[in-house]
């Protein structure tokens, strides 16, 4: 296994890095990214971000929101809050979380902490929740990622994410807002842990990976550093991305399925579907664009939505939700 390192805490340049890591090298070994993010929210590929964030708090505090590659929901992040990403090759496109916790569970339980993964993608010790993991495929690539909640300032996580109460119909959507826990407490428990810092466990996974997976050091070039700075400024800096799916819509239909939230966004002319955006915190393994470009242009009722919802691979596209449950929400 190859490791980068990355001592940036810019939001935007360290998911520069990231990207530039997995789409433009070609490494024939996994890799490991460790990193940290200063106080930032960073939201979903296929999330409406002002639904998301608290503005005003946002504003307030000077804390950036940034949109990431991959799927899932919104999370806070700041300087107590470790950032790790496996980079995987010749991998089939199929989202699968486990194998990927797995490690850091094997590495926390080396040190006495009681972690397992659960639900869709968390990592949870003594029940609470402390790492929520996402994932993207590309060419043949897996990027896996999570958040690791050593010493996170938690009323910020609070208050700088927003809630959505009413928005959807399901009960079960309560059921996902996890309590949350930081794991610095769980290591004061630890004989000679009770004054880790959060680069102190940084250091301590390092050690795991490096014994349990002979971790190689790799330097990128300084045009490659360059290439990730043009990309940061291209992408990761605009608000066109961070912020541009936000869509005004004639109608919105969404709910909480297994998959987690999804929402459809349309424009209706003369009965028919002339826009349509899908936004949520679903996982998806192929581009949800495609998915929107089957629906515009048929009649908005559900025996025309069903047609092309069966269709459709929403395997790869939303995760584990029939057509027949889309279509009841959306008609």
């Amino acid at each position: 296994m190859i490791y980068i390192e990355n001592n940036s805490n810019d939001p935007a340049y360290n998911l520069a890095f990231e990207e530039y890591v997995f789409n433009r090298t070609d490494y024939k070994e996994p890799v490991l990214l460790l990193w940290q993010n200063g106080p930032s929210v960073i939201v979903g590929k296929f999330q409406n971000t002002l639904e998301e964030i608290n503005y005003d708090y946002i504003k307030e505090k000077g804390i950036k929101v940034i949109r990431r590659n991959t799927g899932g929901g919104a999370v806070y992040h700041d300087l107590g809050n470790l950032n790790y990403s496996f980079i995987i090759p010749d991998v089939e496109s199929k989202v699968d979380f486990k194998t990927f916790t797995t490690p850091i569970v094997k590495a926390l339980r080396s040190c006495g902490i009681d972690a397992e993964q659960t639900g869709r993608n968390d990592i949870l010790a003594d029940g609470k929740k402390f790492s929520g993991n996402a994932q993207q495929f590309s060419h043949n690539k897996l990027l896996h990622h999570g958040t690791l909640m050593f010493d996170v300032h938690t009323e910020d996580v609070a208050a700088a994410l927003r809630v959505k109460p009413g928005k959807f119909k399901s009960k079960a959507t309560k059921s996902v807002r996890s309590r949350v826990t930081n794991l610095k407490p769980l290591f004061a428990e630890q004989k000679g842990s009770e004054n880790m810092t959060v680069l102190d466990f940084k250091e301590l996974l390092l050690s795991w990976f490096t014994k349990e997976y002979d971790l190689k050091r790799v330097e990128l070039t300084e045009k490659q550093l360059q290439d990730i700075d043009k990309l940061k400024k291209e992408k990761f800096d605009r608000k066109k991305w961070n912020f541009g799916r936000s869509p005004k819509a004639d109608i919105v239909r969404g709910d909480f399925f297994r998959c987690g939230q999804v929402e459809f966004h349309f424009s209706i002319s003369e009965h028919r579907i002339s826009q349509v955006k899908i936004t949520g915190d679903f996982f998806a393994s192929r581009d949800v664009e495609e998915l929107e470009n089957m629906l515009k242009g048929i009649s908005y009722d559900r025996d025309s939505l069903l047609e092309v919802l069966k269709k459709a691979d929403l395997e790869s596209y939303l995760g584990d939700v029939t057509a027949e449950e889309l279509a009841d929400v959306i008609v």
